[in-house]
């Protein structure tokens, strides 16, 4: 475990060095190449695949370090594509997981908004897709069924979703009688079943730890800015009321932080599918959500005016703690499970 968690940390400082070089929300046609050359979509691909094997722990440390620098890529999307490949027991899994980690673009929903059906076509929309005009092929989960389906094929759309956060680009997938024979299943049944619940947890601490990142890189950017800000003659980083409510956005952030990595301690990989694991995830990603939505929000009235401005990138920390809350199941779904999951235990 300890040769693990150095290495983690390893992985951790070359992570930060490479996001601090490329700046805040580095785009998307500059940083992807770099994410796919330096193998981070492997850091969660077990070892027999070609992988890191560093499993959630790995994946989730890089999410951190990707939100901390609000990175316009779609890590996320592609990972959770990726960890589906690897729980399937299908034939060509390792030409194709060295495909999407190595070359063409993979990507997933990040919220659980879909109107697709399922029978020998797939029909319906699929919404809040990242990046889905760059990419070759999207997961697809339907009630017990996962399936990778392309995308540059003959009945199916792509529109895309404007949004107030500009630092993801996302897309409407509308599939019109797409032939399911012509696709790649990766499971039916009770196995896809456990893979949706799986990949639902993956996408939950993923979240999370965005959220922790985020909020982390703006407090930093808070502080420097507190400090060069004068006003009386005197920066503003003297003043003890700014003192005080810095010191209470780095106690919500360690929170949210603490709880993450506390909930990803109590798992392994293989539990992920697992009631306790998914709550564990919802537990995460509600309160870093809403963590990160109070940092934002105090840190724009602590840059005043500038902070709205666009060239100023504070507003953009704001407008992705606003997304974050609604991917997902929502703030509101999670807070709904957790509060049953605790009455069902006093019952």
């Amino acid at each position: 475990m300890s040769e693990l968690n150095e290495y983690l940390n390893e992985l951790k400082a070359s992570a930060r060095q490479v996001m601090d070089g490329e700046g805040t929300a580095a785009e998307e046609a500059t940083l992807w190449p770099l994410t796919v050359e330096l193998g981070w979509l492997l850091t969660a691909v077990p070892e027999e695949l070609d992988g890191l094997g560093l499993g959630v722990h790995g994946v989730s440390m890089l999410h951190t370090e990707l939100g901390r620098g609000l990175a316009q890529v779609p890590f996320l999307a592609a990972t959770l594509a990726v960890d589906a490949l690897v729980q399937s027991d299908i034939d060509t899994k390792a030409e194709l997981i060295s495909r999407f980690t190595t070359g063409d673009a993979v990507t997933a929903p990040l919220a659980d908004v879909s109107t697709v059906t399922l029978t020998d076509t797939l029909n319906g929309k699929l919404s809040v897709v990242p990046s889905a005009d760059t990419a070759s092929d999207v997961l697809v989960c339907v009630d017990d069924c996962v399936v990778l389906v392309k995308l540059h094929q003959a009945g199916v759309e792509l529109s895309a979703r404007g949004t107030w956060d500009t630092t993801r680009r996302l897309f409407d997938v509308t599939f019109s009688n797409v032939v399911l024979a012509n696709q790649v299943v990766l499971a039916r049944g009770d196995a896809a079943v456990a893979m949706i619940a799986r990949l639902q947890s993956l996408r939950d601490f993923a979240l999370a730890a965005d959220c922790v990142g985020a909020a982390a890189g703006l407090l930093d950017i808070t502080i420097e800015h507190l400090n060069t800000r004068e006003q009386f003659g005197r920066p503003l980083a003297l003043f003890q009321a700014l003192k005080h409510r810095c010191a209470d956005m780095k106690t919500l952030i360690d929170a949210a932080e603490a709880l993450l990595a506390d909930s990803l301690s109590r798992i392994t990989d293989e539990q992920l599918a697992e009631i306790d694991s998914q709550l564990l995830a919802k537990k995460a990603k509600l309160v870093a959500c809403s963590m990160f939505a109070d940092v934002s929000e105090e840190a724009l009235q602590l840059h005043g005016g500038i902070g709205m401005a666009s060239e100023h990138p504070c507003h953009l920390f704001l407008k992705r703690s606003m997304l974050n809350e609604h991917l997902g199941s929502g703030n509101g779904n999670y807070e709904l499970d957790i509060a049953d999951h605790f009455l069902a235990q006093l019952a």
